[in-house]
């Protein structure tokens, strides 16, 4: 099988809190930061595999630091695990002072049935560390999948 590198998938964008991404507390709203992070890990997603994917599931979201009007913000991601037909990408967000305000794990899944992605293949010390927990959060995700599947039988 072959292998390719986190950084192959790496993709950054800068934004600028505007006025209308604002909430009640005069900061960015968490639902547009999800907004800008959900299309960002695609296109990371997209960039590793390249095949057309959509989002499984958002698996973590931590909000660590509040985004101020007029604030730039930089967003990072990179493919950090996967399966037979799924991706999970790892982004995080740091502010103008380089202090990360929030990172996310996302699952996204395959538009093919059988996609035959490469291996992720962790460089640096922060893909090595995040790499290293995706066995743990894979099996969460599928033991949480399981309970969705019998409330689902209930309904």
């Amino acid at each position: 099988m072959s292998t390719k590198s986190c950084q192959s998938s790496l993709v950054t964008h800068q934004h600028r809190v505007r006025y209308q991404d604002l909430n009640s507390h005069q900061t960015l709203h968490g639902g547009q930061l999800l907004h800008f992070v959900d299309d960002q890990v695609a296109e990371s997603a997209r960039r590793f595999g390249h095949h057309r994917v959509v989002t499984g599931s958002v698996d973590r979201f931590d909000f660590i630091l509040p985004l101020q009007y007029g604030e730039q913000f930089t967003i990072s991601s990179f493919v950090s695990g996967g399966t037979q037909r799924s991706l999970e990408v790892y982004a995080y967000v740091l502010n103008a002072q380089h202090e990360l305000a929030a990172e996310a794990f996302l699952s996204l899944i395959s538009m093919v049935q059988q996609p035959d992605w490469p291996q992720v293949r962790p460089e640096s010390q922060l893909e090595q560390v995040v790499c290293a927990g995706y066995a743990q959060r894979y099996a969460a995700n599928l033991a949480q999948r399981q309970a969705i599947a019998a409330r689902q039988a209930l309904l």
